[in-house]
């Protein structure tokens, strides 16, 4: 990971942490395959990383293999970032 994809994933586990209740053992587990985050869950998180990152995810471009684990949301949320999303 590189720093800013470490940045991204810490803030991403605290939402998760403090927004969700979600305690994640590892950046990299499948949130969606160990049952963690489910559908009404992603919606609030979704949310809530639009309003930490400052920014609107392309509901139009939108995979949700790009949220199945904080490593995958971390890298996404920077590359909507490089894109100026």
């Amino acid at each position: 990971m590189t720093g800013s994809d470490s940045v991204a994933a810490e803030r991403i586990a605290g939402l998760l942490r403090d927004s969700l209740g979600v305690e994640v053992p590892g950046w990299d587990t499948d949130l969606f395959e160990t049952g963690v985050l489910d559908s009404l869950m992603l919606i609030s998180l979704l949310t809530e990383i639009e309003t930490a990152f400052s920014f609107e995810l392309p509901l139009d471009d939108l995979d949700l293999e790009h949220f199945a684990s904080i490593d995958r949301m971390a890298s996404y949320v920077d590359s909507v970032n490089r894109q100026g999303a």
